[in-house]
Order: structure tokens, then C-alpha cells, then sequence
């Protein structure tokens, strides 16, 4: 795309991650200032933790998709961004971590309380996260194959995507109550990503 990178707007490379974690940082910490320390308060850092990164998480596991079926500034700044999306998505998810161990540890025992299958599965995409966050610094990656790199991104994306959807697919029949326009809105996005892959791979030579 001729001069694309000129006419795309927006933030580039590892300042998008410097502005998600600035916000992230800004938000929590009024949002713990402001209110008071309870689980409340941890329940709803938890749910925003978890929104945005599986934003995140959809933008830079469909931007290649995305941009092969819609050619355009804002697809080809996805594309070229993913990386920095992806380490993004790896910062909000680990931070999402923390408010579920603020939780457990003073409110309420949520991993005691979880069926050990559920368990197993966060676990493992939370593994993926942190070698897929890794493997994204040359340091770490130059100790993996292409192959084998795309390989692990490739599976630990679709693992993750499998959790998000599976999770958010629970809350409309869970305990809690939850905004169905947000869940709705969440399935979506997740099933938007799938069906861009999936009609890639089919239409790609």
C-alpha cells in the first residue's frame, strides 16, 4: 500500500504499549483510589482487565486476516502492529492475574471454588501468554525455528481464543449477572475472528 505508513494514524510500535500501560495504570489506580478497597471494587477491575485485553487479543490474532479481506489504512496499521498489540493484550491479561489473586487471597476464593478442568485450561493459556509475550523479544525467540515460533503463536492463540470464548459463552448462563450487550458484544468479536481465519486459510493459494 503506497505510503501507507505516511497516511495510517495513530501510535506506532512499542509506544502503543507504553499508552496501554499508562492508561491501564491511570484507570486502576483511580479506580482503587476512589473507591474502597473491596471485592467490589477487585470484581470490577477484574471485568475491565479482561474486556479490554480480549480487544486486544481479537485485534492482533485476526489483523493478518483482517487486512487479506479489507485493504486499507487502518487494516494495513493493524497488521504492521500486531506484535505491539499482542504484547498488549499479554500485559492486560497478566494484570487481569493479579486482580484474581487480589481476590482470592482477600475476598473470596475463586480458584479453590473453580472446577479443576477450568483451572488446568486458564492455566495453560496463561503458560501460552507468557511464552507467546517471551518469544515476541529477539532475545528469547532466537532460540526458536520460524517454524517452531509460528507454530507455538499459532497454537497458543487458538487455545486462548478457546478460553475467552469459552468463558464469555458461561457468563450468559452463570451466577452472576453480567451486561448481555458486553458478553454479546464480546462473542462477537471472538466469533469474527474465527470465521476471518478460517475463510483465510480456505481462500489463500
Amino acid at each position: 500500500m503506497q505510503d501507507a505508513k505516511h497516511q495510517a494514524k495513530g501510535l506506532w510500535g512499542w509506544k502503543i504499549v507504553q499508552a496501554v500501560i499508562l492508561l491501564s495504570a491511570l484507570y486502576f489506580g483511580q479506580l482503587f483510589l476512589f473507591n474502597e478497597f473491596n471485592e467490589e471494587t477487585t470484581r470490577r477491575a477484574i471485568a475491565m482487565s479482561a474486556r479490554v485485553a480480549v480487544v486486544f487479543f481479537s485485534a492482533a490474532f485476526m489483523a493478518s486476516s483482517l487486512h487479506y479481506f479489507s485493504k486499507n489504512v487502518f487494516t494495513w496499521w493493524l497488521r504492521m502492529n500486531r506484535k505491539y498489540i499482542g504484547v498488549s493484550f499479554a500485559v492486560l491479561h497478566l494484570a487481569h492475574l493479579c486482580f484474581l489473586i487480589v481476590l482470592q487471597y482477600n475476598f473470596h476464593p475463586v480458584f479453590n471454588k473453580a472446577k479443576t478442568i477450568s483451572l488446568l485450561g486458564g492455566g495453560l493459556a496463561y503458560v501460552f501468554v507468557v511464552l507467546m509475550l517471551l518469544t515476541s523479544f529477539p532475545y528469547f525467540s532466537k532460540y526458536l525455528s520460524k517454524k517452531q515460533w509460528t507454530t507455538l503463536h499459532t497454537v497458543g492463540g487458538y487455545w486462548i481464543w478457546y478460553i475467552f470464548i469459552r468463558t464469555y459463552v458461561k457468563k450468559l448462563f452463570g451466577r452472576f449477572e453480567y451486561d448481555p450487550v458486553v458478553v454479546w458484544s464480546i462473542i462477537i468479536l471472538l466469533a469474527l475472528v474465527i470465521v476471518l481465519r478460517i475463510a483465510r486459510k480456505i481462500m489463500s493459494p
